[in-house]
Protein backbone atom coordinates (compact mmCIF):
# COMPACT_ATOMS: atom_id res chain seq x y z
CA UNK A 1 0.00 0.00 0.00
CA UNK A 2 1.00 3.41 -0.68
CA UNK A 3 1.38 6.17 2.13
CA UNK A 4 -1.99 7.25 1.33
CA UNK A 5 -3.48 4.28 1.17
CA UNK A 6 -2.40 3.55 4.71
CA UNK A 7 -4.21 6.64 5.72
CA UNK A 8 -7.16 6.32 3.74
CA UNK A 9 -7.40 2.35 5.02
CA UNK A 10 -7.43 3.74 8.45
CA UNK A 11 -10.55 5.89 7.55
CA UNK A 12 -11.99 2.76 6.86
CA UNK A 13 -11.35 0.51 9.63
CA UNK A 14 -12.27 3.61 12.18
CA UNK A 15 -15.88 4.00 9.87
CA UNK A 16 -16.46 0.06 10.61
CA UNK A 17 -14.46 -0.42 13.70
CA UNK A 18 -12.45 -2.75 12.48
CA UNK A 19 -10.10 -2.77 15.49
CA UNK A 20 -8.34 -6.19 13.81
CA UNK A 21 -7.13 -4.76 10.70
CA UNK A 22 -5.92 -1.10 12.95
CA UNK A 23 -3.94 -3.69 14.63
CA UNK A 24 -2.25 -5.85 12.34
CA UNK A 25 -2.01 -4.30 9.30
CA UNK A 26 -2.50 -0.25 9.99
CA UNK A 27 -0.49 1.31 13.21
CA UNK A 28 2.90 0.17 14.05
CA UNK A 29 3.05 -1.16 17.85
CA UNK A 30 4.88 1.30 18.91
CA UNK A 31 2.18 4.38 17.49
CA UNK A 32 1.98 7.43 18.78
CA UNK A 33 -0.98 9.15 18.42
CA UNK A 34 -0.17 13.61 19.52
CA UNK A 35 -4.19 15.40 20.73
CA UNK A 36 -3.27 19.16 21.98
CA UNK A 37 -5.89 19.57 24.75
CA UNK A 38 -7.03 20.12 28.17
CA UNK A 39 -9.28 17.32 27.96
CA UNK A 40 -9.91 13.73 29.05
CA UNK A 41 -8.37 12.64 25.80
CA UNK A 42 -5.61 15.23 25.20
CA UNK A 43 -1.73 14.10 25.15
CA UNK A 44 0.34 11.44 23.69
CA UNK A 45 -1.26 7.97 23.26
CA UNK A 46 1.59 5.81 22.85
CA UNK A 47 1.73 2.17 21.34
CA UNK A 48 -1.08 0.39 19.39
CA UNK A 49 -3.40 -0.62 22.71
CA UNK A 50 -4.14 3.19 23.56
CA UNK A 51 -4.35 4.23 20.62
CA UNK A 52 -7.56 1.69 19.60
CA UNK A 53 -8.62 2.96 22.91
CA UNK A 54 -8.05 6.38 21.88
CA UNK A 55 -10.15 5.45 18.53
CA UNK A 56 -12.67 3.88 20.77
CA UNK A 57 -13.43 6.76 23.16
CA UNK A 58 -13.66 9.11 19.87
CA UNK A 59 -16.50 6.50 18.59
CA UNK A 60 -18.59 6.67 22.06
CA UNK A 61 -18.44 10.70 21.59
CA UNK A 62 -20.21 10.08 18.24
CA UNK A 63 -17.40 12.01 16.65
CA UNK A 64 -17.31 12.27 12.80
CA UNK A 65 -14.65 12.46 11.07
CA UNK A 66 -14.69 13.42 7.12
CA UNK A 67 -11.71 13.59 4.72
CA UNK A 68 -11.57 16.47 3.04
CA UNK A 69 -7.74 15.86 1.43
CA UNK A 70 -4.67 14.57 1.71
CA UNK A 71 -1.09 14.31 -0.16
CA UNK A 72 2.19 12.82 0.67
CA UNK A 73 5.01 14.66 2.03
CA UNK A 74 8.54 13.38 1.24
CA UNK A 75 8.75 9.81 1.17
CA UNK A 76 7.90 9.00 4.60
CA UNK A 77 4.58 11.46 5.46
CA UNK A 78 1.07 12.31 4.96
CA UNK A 79 -0.62 15.58 5.43
CA UNK A 80 -4.11 15.57 6.13
CA UNK A 81 -7.18 18.05 6.11
CA UNK A 82 -10.69 17.07 7.74
CA UNK A 83 -14.06 17.79 9.35
CA UNK A 84 -14.65 17.22 12.61
CA UNK A 85 -18.10 17.38 13.86
CA UNK A 86 -20.38 15.99 16.22
CA UNK A 87 -22.62 16.38 19.52
CA UNK A 88 -21.94 15.50 22.93
CA UNK A 89 -23.88 16.54 25.96
CA UNK A 90 -25.58 19.08 24.22
CA UNK A 91 -22.12 20.60 23.17
CA UNK A 92 -21.50 20.82 19.06
CA UNK A 93 -18.23 20.30 17.19
CA UNK A 94 -17.62 21.85 13.88
CA UNK A 95 -13.97 22.06 13.08
CA UNK A 96 -11.71 21.73 10.07
CA UNK A 97 -8.22 19.78 11.53
CA UNK A 98 -5.12 19.11 10.19
CA UNK A 99 -3.11 15.72 10.92
CA UNK A 100 0.33 14.51 10.25
CA UNK A 101 0.91 11.11 9.38
CA UNK A 102 4.60 9.40 9.76
CA UNK A 103 4.33 6.48 7.85
CA UNK A 104 7.29 3.24 8.34
CA UNK A 105 7.51 0.00 7.03
CA UNK A 106 3.86 0.56 5.16
CA UNK A 107 2.19 1.32 8.93
CA UNK A 108 1.29 4.60 11.19
CA UNK A 109 3.93 5.14 12.93
CA UNK A 110 3.42 8.49 14.64
CA UNK A 111 0.53 11.20 14.35
CA UNK A 112 0.59 15.31 15.21
CA UNK A 113 -2.99 16.75 15.56
CA UNK A 114 -3.33 20.35 14.53
CA UNK A 115 -6.95 21.74 15.57
CA UNK A 116 -8.63 24.72 14.29
CA UNK A 117 -10.57 25.35 17.32
CA UNK A 118 -9.28 23.79 20.40
CA UNK A 119 -11.43 25.44 22.61
CA UNK A 120 -14.22 24.04 20.63
CA UNK A 121 -12.66 20.44 20.92
CA UNK A 122 -12.22 20.86 24.49
CA UNK A 123 -15.71 21.79 25.29
CA UNK A 124 -17.25 19.00 23.17
CA UNK A 125 -14.52 16.37 24.76
CA UNK A 126 -15.52 17.32 28.27
CA UNK A 127 -18.81 17.39 27.70
CA UNK A 128 -18.76 13.23 26.27
CA UNK A 129 -16.99 12.32 29.11
CA UNK A 130 -17.80 13.27 32.53
CA UNK A 131 -15.48 12.56 35.54
CA UNK A 132 -16.26 10.21 38.76
CA UNK A 133 -17.10 13.00 41.33
CA UNK A 134 -13.88 13.82 43.94
CA UNK A 135 -14.22 11.66 46.57
CA UNK A 136 -14.08 8.59 44.46
CA UNK A 137 -11.01 9.91 42.17
CA UNK A 138 -8.77 10.69 44.66
CA UNK A 139 -9.66 6.90 46.62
Amino acid sequence: MSNLEVVEAMYQCFRTGDVGRLRSEIFAEDVTWNLPGHHPIAGTKRGVDEVLGFFGALRRLGLQVTPQGMGEVGSDGVAEFYRAHGEAGGVRLDAFNCNYYRIRDGKIADVQVFLSDQHGYDAFCWAGFQLKPIPDRLA
